[in-house]
């Protein structure tokens, strides 16, 4: 119906005939009786602008009726609207006509919002939020009404709190200096002290603030909590079954979550071109391509971690320069984001905290490991596949809150996480190696296999770059649109892909297991993206894409324990170093003055042995617990079983001792040879 029609009802029935009408007309587009009845009372409709009959000039504005809880995509935060927003019962105060709007001195004080400029008694109130108060008389002279403009245009919509009836905040809804509507869940901690953190907030997103209204400004958001509620989400991720990105919630029950944040900046997940752009750009030229079809995949596998119970981890590209690392994960970002998405490995622990919690139940992108501090790679390894921050003490000295994730992480570099590590004097351990898998970026072309019709390797590192730029951030929601719908058992479904043959780690111990479960985790990713419909590749592809990086991970690393292998290297290492400054003949006549002693050598018919003293041996294995790495070289055939007297250090002779014996570890070096059993 037309502002004229509206127009003529009130001046034949009245007002009260259009504000029927109106809720009318909403009932049937909602299809929910029972929120008709309830918007259709007088009380409710008192949001409806509608001007006087005799002005001409009607401007009615439709009730706010959660049209996302149909789609199940709810925008959010930051998002912009050329809508004005309705009132929500009781909070604005926004009423149709001049004089209603104006409050009577009965009514005051309140606050009032004003979405038009407003004119009342020969007088004009600009858009924005209006106090209106009462000034006590002195003596006997009666009190006059005082009217402050605080802000421009402000609504509260709904209150915000978490799962656990925490963080509570409040929905606004605002129009910024260029006339645009947005949204922001505000945390309501903002308001603490002076509130200067709030309005700092909400001046650099566009809302004008009167410098004299500080006070009114934190009254009017506490004034009266509006009965709209909604669950707030903390961090990007899933919340129930609902997954929240900055600007939006997608899930069955999206409208009913919101995203909160202190902070206005979230320009991570943006989107650019179209998803078929992508499709046909990026994601068909994988096909032929593993790593490339790897990249992808680990995108995918971000939001698949908490839907299979699975750890968090990812892979590492290494190889040389300008190869095509950086092309890999530039394009896993496209599946969620442009350019801003991708992190650089150039921050300190608690930054890589912070970053990793902003990615929560996504992909975290980390670009050359050699800007980062190599004392500080391993805390950050750890950190990432563990899900959890450092635990930190208040101001009062009680333990704060532990910050959390989970993500799946792409890295690259021209150094393995080992090598990094040991510049920065540390020894890599085998739990940071299975935590980031190092993948070598060594194919035909660079980081490729296939080139698709393009000249070269740089050509077609080039032609990704490009579409990654063009398209980009629709691949991921749509995913998240059929993940989030999508009732079965994945925890099973990953068991099953675990047990296939391409995942087989014959021979291996717990580590290549669990490498093997994390290479599982990517095919079930890719091939669910696949089912889908979002890749586009033929079903399988990304499985052998998967069974192709497990391959080379262990045809690089070798099969076993990376531990063991370690301690081997380790006493193979000292044993290299130290074998002519700090050991002697055992049987030789006379003592030969050694400065520092770790020990003495004695060839026999198998070849030669060392016999490490007791602060030798435990010098060569600083940095393993020590009754473990016996055991490891044990079990390599490099040391002896206990004696009967269940120690390994056994008596020994040394003829230029004399007749008396001395404990000693007895290790063979041919054991300690070679790749140590690697494959």
């Amino acid at each position: 119906m037309s502002n004229t029609d509206f127009n003529d009802m009130a001046a034949l029935s009245g007002l009260d005939a259009v504000k029927r009408s109106i809720a009318s007309a909403a009932a049937s587009v909602i299809g929910d009786a029972q929120r008709a009845t309830e918007n259709a009372t007088a009380g409710d409709l008192t949001g409806l602008h509608i001007a006087d009959s005799q002005t001409g000039d009607l401007n009615a504005e439709l009730i706010n009726i959660g049209v996302s809880g149909v789609t199940g995509v709810q925008a959010n935060n930051d998002g912009l609207s050329a809508d004005t927003p309705a009132e929500t019962d009781g909070v604005t105060g926004v009423t149709a006509t001049a004089a209603s709007k104006v409050p009577g001195m009965d009514e005051r004080p309140c606050f009032r919002v004003f979405d038009d400029w407003v004119e009342h008694d020969g007088g004009k109130y600009r858009p924005g939020v209006w106090h209106f108060g009462i000034k006590p008389g002195k003596n006997d002279a009666p009190s006059t009404p005082t009217e402050n403009r605080v802000c421009s245009p402000l609504h509260i919509e709904a209150v915000t709190f978490d799962g656990q009836d925490n963080n509570f905040g409040r929905l606004l809804r605002f129009k910024n200096t260029l006339g645009r509507w947005r949204e922001w869940a505000m945390p309501m901690e903002l308001l603490r002290g002076s509130g200067d953190d709030l309005r700092g907030e909400l001046l650099a997103m566009g809302v004008e603030i009167d410098p004299t209204a500080k006070t009114l400004l934190a009254n009017y958001l506490q004034a009266k909590p509006p009965k709209r509620q909604m669950r707030c989400a903390l961090q990007v991720g899933w919340c129930g079954d609902s997954f929240v990105l900055p600007d939006a919630v997608i899930g069955t029950a999206a409208s009913g979550v919101i995203f909160q944040s202190g902070e206005r900046g979230h320009d991570e997940h943006t989107r650019a071109g179209t998803l078929e752009g992508w499709r046909e750009e990026i994601a068909a030229r994988a096909v032929g391509n593993p790593l490339l079809l790897l990249a992808l995949s680990a995108s995918f596998a971000g939001p698949m971690l908490a839907r299979c119970n699975a750890e968090g981890g990812g892979v590492h590209f290494v190889g040389d320069s300008s190869t095509g690392k950086t092309t890999l994960l530039e394009a896993g970002c496209s599946i969620w984001g442009g350019a801003n998405y991708r992190r650089s490995w150039r921050a300190t622990a608690n930054g890589m905290e912070g970053a990793a919690a902003l990615f929560n139940d996504c992909l975290l992108a980390l670009d050359e490991i050699s800007e980062c501090d190599p004392r500080e790679v391993g805390a950050i390894v750890y950190a990432l596949g563990n899900g959890r921050g450092k635990q930190r003490a208040g101001r009062t000295g009680s333990a704060r809150a532990v910050t959390r994730w989970r993500c799946f992480v792409l890295s690259s570099g021209e150094r393995t996480i080992a090598t990094t590590m040991q510049e920065g004097g540390h020894l890599a351990k085998a739990g940071q190696a299975v935590r980031l898998l190092d993948i070598p970026a060594a194919r035909v072309y660079g980081a490729w296999d296939t080139l698709h019709d393009l000249p070269s390797g740089t050509a077609f590192s080039d032609a990704i770059k490009r579409a990654a730029v063009t398209h980009h951030g629709h691949a991921g929601r749509a995913f998240l649109e059929r993940l989030t719908r999508d009732g079965q058992d994945f925890c099973a479904l990953l068991e099953r892909f675990k047990g296939l043959a391409e995942f087989s780690a014959e021979g291996g111990e717990g580590q290549d297991k669990r490498a093997a479960g994390r290479f599982a985790l990517l095919a079930l990713a890719g091939e669910m993206a696949t089912e889908y419909g979002i890749t586009g590749w033929p079903e399988g592809v990304a499985l052998n894409a998967a069974a192709e990086g497990f391959r080379v991970w262990r045809a690089a690393r070798g099969s076993g324990n990376d531990e063991r292998w370690q301690i081997l290297n380790r006493v193979s290492g000292f044993i290299e170093r130290h074998g002519d400054g700090r050991f002697s003949d055992a049987d030789r006549d006379g003592e030969t003055p050694i400065r520092d002693r770790a020990g003495w050598w004695r060839d026999t018919t198998e070849g030669r042995e060392y016999l490490f003293t007791a602060d030798g041996m435990r010098e060569a294995l600083k940095g393993f617990d020590f009754n473990r790495a016996l055991d490891a070289l044990q079990e390599a055939g490099a040391l002896s079983a206990p004696g009967a007297d269940g120690k390994r250090a056994k008596p020994e002779r040394i003829k230029a001792r004399g007749s008396g014996a001395v404990r000693l570890y007895t290790i063979r070096n041919d054991k300690l040879g070679g790749d140590h059993g690697a494959g």
